[in-house]
């Protein structure tokens, strides 16, 4: 069994030394970025306009409108970034820690590993629902703002929990799997830090895309050069996976460490 490295994880130290890794390694992040990030745009695109028009519907209340074809539109359109994304965690994992022949090319070479990440991060994602609504059910009988406390503190408290299991995932990545009962011990004490940093990784990209978003609609970029726009989001959603990735590759190495 992986032997618990007692070492708090320095959350801004972290986040901070993740945009230095990316600005260092922009190179390889661009090389590998590069698929994924045509990807989501592409999907993107393809639901578009059904987006526009779920969201009109949505806010002139007439949800129970929603055909099927355009929720089945959504949620593949959805799945489709987030499997693309995946593959990118994976690709950026299996760099840092295993070194770039682990990941070469345009990162296209899909094996087991990534597969085992994928279905990895799958599985955590509906456990996390299914403990949300787990916890979230005797807040039901609350009311006002006890209830919107709760429901919060569920929150966190999950993914506190989820973020205490990633390196289960990230084992998967590299080939050098842990048990669930590892993962959970090697991050005893530093499963609030690690949550906390891999929000605050994406807290400043989400500043300066609200910044250049507005802009461009101010100026009418927005308006007449939608697909601009959504390309421009899939950049940002790229460099924001990378970021992450950066987060849970350090984590890893200072709890886990790396067999050569």
């Amino acid at each position: 069994m992986t032997a618990p490295r007692s070492q708090a994880i320095p959350v801004f130290l972290l986040v901070k030394s993740a945009f230095q890794v990316l600005w260092q390694q922009r190179d390889d992040a661009l090389r590998l970025g590069f698929i994924p990030t045509l990807i989501c745009f592409a999907s993107m695109v393809y639901s578009h306009g059904t987006m526009i028009s779920v969201m009109q519907q949505i806010q002139a209340g007439a949800r129970d409108q929603i055909s099927s074809g355009d929720s089945s539109t959504v949620i593949v359109s959805a799945l489709i970034s987030l499997l693309s994304l995946g593959v990118l965690v994976a690709n950026w994992l299996r760099f840092s820690l295993l070194g770039p022949m682990a990941a070469i090319g345009l990162g296209l070479t899909i094996g087991r590993p990534h597969i085992g990440f994928i279905v990895t991060c799958v599985a955590l994602f509906f456990v996390s629902i299914i403990a949300l609504m787990v916890i979230s059910m005797p807040l039901l009988f609350l009311g006002g703002m006890v209830k919107g406390i709760g429901f919060a503190i569920a929150v966190i408290a999950v993914l506190v929990g989820i973020a205490r299991l990633m390196p289960f995932a990230v084992g998967q990545a590299i080939g050098q799997p842990l048990s669930l009962q590892q993962s959970w011990t090697v991050t005893r004490g530093n499963g609030v830090a690690l949550a906390l940093a891999l929000i605050l990784v994406l807290l400043p990209l989400w500043i300066v895309l609200f910044i250049v978003s507005n802009i461009m609609f101010i100026i009418g970029f927005g308006q007449t050069a939608p697909f601009a726009m959504l390309f421009i989001g899939s950049v940002f959603q790229s460099a924001g996976t990378i970021l992450q990735a950066v987060v849970l590759a350090a984590a890893y190495r200072q709890l886990v460490g790396v067999r050569v």
